[in-house]
């Protein structure tokens, strides 16, 4: 008793069959392709057999073969379906099978490598941004790095240069100018950076460094401190960003992956650097960094011989006042944390020589109001 062939799984479609087909099962019998669906039988020669890929990635085999009601197509269920087809099929239709299986193998690669690479192109930007921003510290601390003493100078030239068709800067000679540069001089002298200190009328409580060494200083500052030992722990702090080149960072943070970029590329000339001036005054530093310029700050104050008492007292007095008007503090967040870490700091430092700023300070501020 001779044996059935074995049969695979197809769906099946034709002339008066649903148009989603119906399930089936095939085999072969002495060279003809038997199938049977809902009660239904059909055969096709296997002479007759075209057989052709289809589907959205080519993946689906398709056999077809016309008979005298029309044209029938029979898909192949699975791999598995197309490997019993190739085994029982006869000699001609399994090379064929056989021979464009390869062929869609090849093309499957092709296209999945394709896709991948589709895939790249739109969504790498993506990718590379959310990577960026999940390490952005370190990506901008390496940029920095990369910036030699000069190229920093210049941007902080550059970044002035900008700010100065926008803010009033005092003259030169004004008091409060001339006061504030005298106290940051004191306070870097020997520095590898060009420190220059600039005041700037506005109402607003703030100061801010750019790069390589321009320090500014709202008339609202000066008019908020209780004296020039207040103002100086306030430089001091300035400086030490400066030094620890955490105004550099922040800005390369802030401008994003661009600057990285550009500072990879040597580029410090182009317009990635454009816009940085709005940016670095709205700069806000971190914990860490503010810690480690508080502690630098009374560094800079106990070299200088200046009391470090001016220091706490100011950030105190401007973090206890609640009227939302403080712009130093949106960039120098002082939490009690800070401010306790502060005063530890001091205490664990000790005494040393020191002796107050001799500044008539109530001078200062009528000259800011005389020439308001």
């Amino acid at each position: 008793m001779r044996l059935p062939n074995p049969e695979f799984n197809i769906l099946l479609f034709g002339p008066g069959m649903p148009a989603s087909g119906v399930s089936g099962r095939a085999h072969f019998e002495d060279g003809v392709l038997v199938l049977h669906g809902q009660g239904h039988w059909y055969t096709a020669p296997s002479t007759d057999i075209r057989l052709k890929m289809g589907g959205f990635d080519g993946r689906q085999w398709v056999v077809e073969w016309a008979s005298p009601v029309g044209v029938f197509t029979a898909i192949l269920q699975g791999d598995e379906a197309v490997r019993q087809f190739i085994a029982e099929a006869p000699e001609p239709v399994a090379h064929r099978l056989h021979a464009a299986r390869k062929v869609h193998t090849k093309r499957g690669f092709n296209f999945r490598l394709a896709l991948a690479a589709m895939v790249a192109v739109v969504f790498l930007p993506v990718f590379s941004l959310v990577w960026f921003w999940l390490n952005a510290d370190s990506f901008s601390k390496w940029a920095a790095d990369q910036v030699s003493l000069e190229q920093e100078v210049k941007l902080g030239e550059m970044a002035l240069a900008q700010m100065r068709g926008g803010m009033e800067f005092l003259p030169e000679d004004a008091p409060a100018d001339e006061v504030v540069e005298r106290i940051g001089v004191r306070l870097t002298a020997g520095s590898k950076y060009p420190f220059h200190f600039y005041v700037v009328r506005d109402p607003r409580v703030n100061a801010f460094a750019l790069p390589g060494g321009p320090v500014v200083v709202f008339t609202g500052l000066l008019e908020a401190a209780h004296g020039a030992d207040e103002v100086a722990g306030v430089l001091a702090h300035e400086a030490s960003h400066v030094e620890r080149r955490h105004v550099l960072r922040n800005m390369i943070h802030a401008l994003g992956l661009r600057a990285v970029m550009a500072v990879a590329l040597g580029d410090f000339a182009g317009g990635i650097w454009g816009d940085m001036a709005g940016r670095l005054a709205e700069l806000s530093y971190g914990r860490d960094l503010e810690r480690e310029a508080d502690l630098d700050g009374l560094d800079l104050l106990r070299k200088a011989g200046l009391p470090a008492e001016g220091m706490a007292s100011f950030f105190e007095k401007m973090a206890a006042r609640e009227d939302g008007s403080i712009e130093l503090l949106s960039s120098h967040p002082a939490s009690e944390e800070r401010l306790r870490a502060l005063r530890e700091a001091i205490a664990a430092r000790g005494p040393y020589l020191h002796l107050s700023l001799d500044v008539d300070w109530d001078a200062i501020k009528k000259s800011l109001q005389d020439n308001s």
